[in-house]
């Protein structure tokens, strides 16, 4: 059927059915050679999300209209049958880089995951993943997430505690944007609970992003995972200097359980061949540039705060460089060391022991 029909026939559907039917369309437009990209797009725009209404007769502004989408999104990708690789090409040709579309988005991904619907939150962590975990709007879908279940719904945050279980590579990336939305404050202590118990009762979930390979069409390419490991040691990094307003002993308790669960993590990699790129050499500068700022711009902070966190900065570094898995430019992080191990002898003894070694 040549692109002019297939748009009469949906012209002839009332909403919602048209958005049922053009994303059937679209799934079929996508499995064969020469996709029609910009019949797609046509067909996303006018059916689905009803952006050019030719007719005149919908506002897809209405919430009635939208919570209809998003029920017609929810059951179209969890529907038996279908290739998972062209499904995920279709969610991401839904939600491009410049989309304005991420309202709808973030709904979807949030019934999805009061609903389980692990399809939906897989195609999710891969559009995560392909436009870049710590991008704006991947960053931009945790905080709406974040939103919905911690201020909105709080009652309903045990529906999170699920997720690892659930959709491993989409949790994985959420955590790593997680950990973007909170780089320079503080997260909400139960925020913090809930991180610690993901790690802790799923440890390999720091590494999920690296290990899963994405279900992408034809020709497909990857983008580089990021995982969470290097923003979560930022927080614990960073916390002791950090003002508090709310519950300071039970934060720095759950921050050390973190830092301690990284250090585990990341120590498991020392014998593995295949994580070399678990954390960003440029990540770790980033932090010891955030830590030097803060040292040098706060007044009255107590020696044991300075030492904790300088501690757990060297205690970051070593670990990495002893397993192997930092990539980047690692002479500019010990560099940036080099000011701060006159301070604290873990740092110049991470200096020392491998500057030789990150040549």
């Amino acid at each position: 059927m040549a692109g002019n029909e297939i748009k009469q026939s949906l012209r002839k559907l009332d909403f919602p059915f048209c958005a049922r039917e053009g994303l059937c369309r679209i799934e079929m437009l996508c499995s064969r050679p020469g996709k029609q990209m910009d019949l797609q797009m046509d067909i996303m725009s006018e059916f689905v999300f009803g952006e050019i209404d030719r007719r005149k007769k919908r506002n897809m502004n209405t919430a009635i209209q939208e919570l209809q989408l998003i029920e017609v999104l929810s059951d179209f990708f969890q529907s038996p049958g279908g290739c998972p690789a062209v499904r995920n090409a279709v969610f991401l040709s839904l939600y491009p880089a410049d989309s304005p579309r991420y309202k709808i988005l973030g709904n979807l991904v949030s019934l999805a995951i009061a609903t389980q619907n692990k399809a939906v939150l897989n195609a999710t962590g891969i559009w995560m993943q392909q436009l870049g975990s710590t991008s704006m709007q991947s960053v931009g879908l945790a905080k709406h997430i974040l939103n919905d279940y911690f201020v909105l719904t709080p009652k309903s945050i045990d529906r999170l505690k699920q997720l690892p279980a659930l959709a491993p590579h989409f949790t994985a990336n959420l955590l790593t944007a997680i950990g973007e939305v909170y780089k320079d404050k503080n997260p909400p202590t139960e925020l913090l609970k809930l991180v610690g118990d993901w790690i802790d009762e799923n440890p390999s979930l720091l590494l999920t992003s690296l290990m899963d390979n994405p279900a992408l069409p034809t020709g497909g390419i990857p983008m580089t995972p990021i995982t969470p490991i290097a923003a979560l040691f930022r927080w614990c990094i960073l916390s002791p200097l950090r003002e508090c307003t709310e519950n300071l002993e039970e934060q720095q308790k759950y921050y050390s359980k973190i830092h301690q669960l990284l250090m585990d993590s990341v120590l498991r990699l020392k014998n593995s061949g295949s994580n070399k790129h678990a954390i960003s050499a440029q990540h770790l500068a980033a932090i010891t540039r955030a830590l030097t700022t803060l040292l040098h711009s706060s007044t009255n902070l107590k020696t044991e705060l300075q030492d904790l966190t300088m501690e757990r900065l060297a205690q970051a570094v070593s670990s990495a460089m002893s397993a192997n898995c930092i990539y980047g430019n690692k002479q500019e992080l010990l560099a940036l060391l080099q000011p701060l191990s006159y301070q604290h002898f873990l740092i110049e003894w991470t200096l020392q022991t491998y500057a030789s070694k990150a040549a």
